[in-house]
């Protein structure tokens, strides 16, 4: 890798890959839910291990508040709002943007709708170069899902189908798991941010 595309990862443009045996990186990890949002903040130790890195270390510093996605009135999400919780999670974690060396940002359930997409991109332009971002559709939130939850892990190691179910704020996404991969997966339209309940206490359903 040349020492200017090297140079390019990090936060600091007199880093290089070439330079360092060890390199010792700050990131964040920024989760846009349908229901909920929140940042985790992380140390994380790469080593140079013949002509690649690895991670060697990683260490969570500073989890965030939570925040109930805001939305605006035709349902997108309200950047203004989202952006002052973010400002304010960054304060709190110590951190300024430029301190953060690269992270990942996703978007699930109903926050990857076009419209929405756009108002938190336009939240990190500035900043694009140090993220990986990832609009997470059905079939990948439920893969993420059922190997991030332990479900295909523990379909290979007890010898057994493993079904996973995870409800979010505005999809529910079940996998069912054999031998450590998923063998089959789907999602609804259902989920705990468009569940509500009338005078009567009955469970009704909106758009």
């Amino acid at each position: 890798m040349s020492e200017a595309v090297a140079q390019r990862i990090f936060s600091s443009v007199g880093r290089s890959l070439e330079q360092e045996d060890e390199i010792r990186l700050t990131s964040v990890g920024v989760d846009i839910g349908s229901s909920t949002s929140h940042l985790v903040f992380s140390r994380i130790v790469m080593e140079q291990v013949g002509n690649r890195y690895i991670v060697t270390e990683r260490s969570v510093f500073h989890e965030s508040e939570v925040l109930l996605t805001p939305y605006t009135d035709d349902m997108a999400i309200d950047a203004d709002r989202l952006g002052q919780f973010i400002d304010r999670q960054y304060e709190l974690a110590g951190l300024t943007p430029a301190d953060i060396d690269t992270g990942a940002l996703i978007l699930t359930g109903v926050a990857v709708r076009r419209s929405n997409a756009r108002a938190i991109g336009e939240l990190f332009a500035s900043q694009a170069g140090k993220f990986v971002s990832v609009s997470a559709g059905d079939g990948l939130e439920t893969t993420l899902v059922a190997f991030g939850s332990g479900a295909a892990a523990l379909s290979k190691r007890e010898h057994l189908c493993a079904m996973n179910v995870d409800i979010g704020g505005g999809t529910s996404k079940i996998a069912v798991c054999k031998d450590g991969e998923i063998t089959d997966l789907t999602a609804i339209d259902v989920g705990a941010r468009i569940i509500w309940f009338d005078d009567d206490r009955r469970v009704t359903f909106t758009k």
